[in-house]
């Protein structure tokens, strides 16, 4: 587990943050840009790794033929000049981890 601060409405919100964890939110394709009715809603999503200049997310979507593809895409990216504070990506929006660990 890990102690990161978040960068998220011009506040630092400090959180921890682990690899399997659970996160719900709003996927935009095409970022900020994107059209209305193409967002996606992701449900359940787990974090890929909690080290490193970017922490991924994987999660299973329907793709062609209705067969499941996992996708992947950034959910953090580290501020410059800060350390350990990250933002969220421009493809992601309403954040919400659901499953906190039980030590």
């Amino acid at each position: 587990m890990r102690r990161i601060k978040i960068f998220i409405d011009n506040t630092i919100i400090p959180a921890d943050i682990y690899a399997g964890q659970k996160i719900a939110f709003i996927f935009l394709p095409a970022g900020r840009q994107t059209a209305q009715g193409r967002e996606q809603v992701v449900h359940q999503a787990s974090v890929e790794n909690e080290n490193g200049r970017v922490i991924n997310v994987t999660w299973q979507a329907k793709g062609w033929f209705n067969r499941l593809v996992t996708r992947h895409s950034p959910l953090l990216r580290r501020m410059l000049g800060q350390p350990d504070t990250y933002r969220f990506d421009d493809n992601i929006a309403s954040p919400e981890f659901i499953q906190e660990r039980a030590d």
